[in-house]
């Protein structure tokens, strides 16, 4: 349903930044929330103790970049929700009609929100399948998936068992030689060098997701032939973007 200009009766142009989840491109977005956490935890003076902070902002950077996944995801189907007729070939895509009213009156630029919200994004197995469905893209190199699984068995260890090693935690072969200590005893221990690591990876991937997604847009506006106002061919600029400063006029 798109809304009419109460002027001109004629269609009412949906200015770029409403295709993003909170006005901000998804990318320009994630990275203003990882150098906040930066500037967080290094801010924390701690010394051989437990840094209560950096685990903090361990678990602030898994949630962040999921939600950029997913608002990522979004956008991509907000500018151009033709992309979900070969999305729908491959995956059951519903929505209740409950959830519809919602966004009813802003339908021609929130529907890719209501798409996102039925998947889950949690893994890169996950954030590959849905990206490669819908843009025939794959965020995750195997290389990047071992190691996003790596950061997400740390974050999991903190959110469900404070930290403290678990038989199955220590059992993952990327973590026997590295976490020394006791099962049910020893904890893992999070440093501030060991949030800035995780947080220059996950930027990197998600800088890797942003320029996969606008450059697959591009392409199939293109092979496809649809019409790209200048308002959408923004927004599919914007799906790349790295800061705010760089935003097109």
């Amino acid at each position: 349903m798109r809304r009419e200009n109460p002027e001109t009766r004629g269609p009412l142009e949906v200015v770029w930044l409403q295709f993003f989840s909170g006005g901000v491109p998804s990318l320009d977005y994630f990275r203003m929330q990882v150098d906040e956490i930066r500037v967080l935890v290094d801010r924390q003076d701690v010394g051989m103790g437990i840094n209560i902070a950096a685990e903090l902002c361990m678990i602030g950077l898994a949630a962040y970049f999921e939600a950029f996944c997913k608002n990522e995801f979004a956008a991509a189907i907000n500018i151009f929700p033709e992309m979900l007729t070969g999305f729908a070939t491959r995956r059951e895509c519903r929505i209740t009609a409950k959830n519809l009213l919602h966004v009813v009156s802003e339908f021609d630029h929130s529907l890719g929100f209501l798409i996102a919200e039925e998947y889950d994004f949690g893994t890169a197995r996950s954030i590959n399948g849905l990206f490669q469905d819908l843009l025939n893209v794959t965020p995750f190199s195997k290389k990047a998936a071992i190691r996003y699984a790596e950061f997400l068995n740390d974050r999991n260890l903190l959110v469900h068992h404070g930290g403290i090693y678990t038989a199955s935690y220590k059992g993952q072969k990327f973590v026997k030689k590295r976490a020394a200590g006791q099962i049910y005893f020893d904890s893992l221990v999070i440093r501030k060098a060991d949030v800035h690591r995780w947080a220059d990876f996950l930027v990197g991937v998600a800088t890797s997701i942003g320029s996969a997604t606008s450059a697959a847009l591009s392409e199939f506006v293109i092979s496809k032939k649809w019409k790209c106002g200048p308002e959408r061919r923004k927004a599919i600029e914007a799906l790349a973007y790295l800061s705010l400063s760089a935003r097109p006029e």
